[in-house]
């Protein structure tokens, strides 16, 4: 019993590292505690299960908000399956560099499968906080969860070597470079302008969706914007089908004499979510389509499973996804869109990042307004803004929206709930990080050097028995 109270607080600890906590040094406690119950109880699957569930049951509470309970505790239960090789492995070793290798091979793989991916809860994001969060633009998001699991081993083992490392990477950390110098900048308007109501329901008045952050936008202008943005789903009519939407668009756009970044969903061979740039005529110049679609969200896998266990399945109508990378240009400048979902996948975030001086999300916390969710995934575009060294514009219908600098600092936020917007001069980045231009061989490092210390520690534990 005393086992699986241990386990209950790393488990605790670990969620309270997330928004809307997010204390960053509760998470290397978490698991440091969870490394000790593993190598002092016995029943070490029961122990990594337990702790899998009750911390992503606590940090994905949000998804209780408005689908019940049912499709929540399922996906809390689905995040037990990656950690389990570490209670088959704890069984026949007590070895930290073990445990730290096969915790992060266990991202790894929930970043990838099934579906795609489901990276929510990954350690990194819990760090944004952490002295070594500015370590990401060169070294990447999987080496900012080993440095935290490191924290963990030194916990466990005081050692010096360990130690005189981490302070080495403290001081890099103050170290690295936020981004290269702006040479130029755009003056921005990011429109919050809500929803009537909250809920799965969000979007079922979409004109007046529309509506409502047409008048913000009227409202907050000043003359002086060179781009205007507007959040995922912020136009839920199809502004290249129908007549009333497009007849509001270019009365806005006539208006206020300036280009428009929005979120929309079109009709083009299937249901597409959208970043429309739209230009002073009002003619759309550019339109991304959304690559990384939400699974049971934008489209349902496994449909029939999914109906029986939950009816909002059946209101789901799939969407299609794009393949191709399309950055909008504005006056000659590069504006990357990520849409939403998409801020979870390193490899696409890196692929829009590189060729965009500036980037923008796009997303919608409708759904689950009044919860953690919004500040969680501000925390993940946090830190988004420091691997690619750009600034950012996180947009929301509903809110949390911000403006992030390349440090991952929030220069300007609007809360959940509020009407309003965010007004800036961003400065313009075109160059890229040493992250960004690496991509995904720093993963690859960061396993193998996790991996060459765990072969060390192994064969140290071998020969001292």
């Amino acid at each position: 019993m005393k086992g699986l109270l241990l386990t209950s607080l790393a488990a605790l600890l670990y969620a309270l590292s997330f928004e809307p906590v997010a204390i960053w040094f509760f998470a290397p406690i978490a698991y440091a505690l969870l490394f000790w119950v593993l190598n002092n109880f016995q029943r070490k699957i029961v122990h990594v299960s337990l702790f899998a569930f009750l911390s992503n049951l606590v940090i994905l509470s949000w998804t209780n908000s408005f689908v019940g309970s049912i499709p929540w505790i399922l996906l809390s239960l689905l995040q037990i399956i990656y950690i389990l090789p570490l209670g088959f492995f704890a069984k026949k070793s007590r070895s930290a560099p073990l445990f730290i290798f096969l915790v992060l091979l266990s991202e790894s793989l929930k970043s990838r499968i099934p579906f795609g991916g489901f990276a929510w809860t990954r350690i990194a994001f819990s760090q944004i906080d952490s002295p070594y969060s500015p370590l990401v633009s060169v070294v990447g998001i999987t080496a900012l969860s080993g440095i935290t699991l490191l924290v963990s081993y030194l916990l466990l083992h005081p050692n010096r070597r360990i130690a005189l490392l981490l302070f080495t990477l403290f001081v890099a950390s103050q170290l690295a470079p936020a981004s290269s110098h702006s040479v130029d900048s755009l003056n921005v308007l990011a429109i919050q302008g809500g929803v009537p109501e909250r809920g799965l329901n969000f979007n079922a008045r979409a004109q007046a969706v529309l509506d409502l952050h047409i008048k913000t936008s009227l409202r907050d202008r000043d003359g002086s914007e060179d781009l205007i943005i507007w959040p995922e789903n912020a136009i839920d009519v199809d502004p290249l089908k129908n007549f009333v939407a497009e007849r509001k668009l270019n009365g806005l756009i006539k208006t206020i004499d300036a280009e428009l970044l929005a979120g929309a969903i079109v009709q083009e061979a299937g249901l597409r979510n959208t970043s429309i740039l739209f230009d002073n005529s009002g003619a759309a110049k550019s339109i991304y389509i959304k690559r990384k679609l939400t699974p049971f969200g934008e489209y349902i896998p496994l449909r029939p499973i999914a109906e029986f266990i939950s009816p909002y399945a059946e209101d789901v109508t799939d969407f299609t996804a794009g393949n191709t990378r399309v950055i909008h240009e504005v006056q000659g400048h590069q504006i990357g869109s990520v849409i939403c979902y998409e801020v979870l996948t390193d490899g696409l975030v890196r692929d829009i990042a590189s060729s965009s001086d500036l980037l923008v999300v796009h997303t919608n916390s409708a759904t689950f307004s009044g919860s953690s969710e919004g500040m969680q995934q501000l925390a993940i575009t946090r830190l988004r803004a420091i691997e690619s060294g750009k600034s950012i514009i996180s947009v929301s219908t509903t809110g949390p929206s911000a403006i992030v600098n390349p440090r991952g600092e929030v220069l300007q936020l609007l809360e959940d709930g509020e009407i309003g917007s965010l007004k800036a001069r961003v400065p313009l980045i075109s160059t890229g990080t040493i992250a960004t231009r690496l991509g995904g061989w720093l993963e690859v490092a960061v396993l193998l050097l996790a991996g060459f210390f765990t072969f060390a520690s192994l064969r140290r534990e071998r020969y001292s028995l």
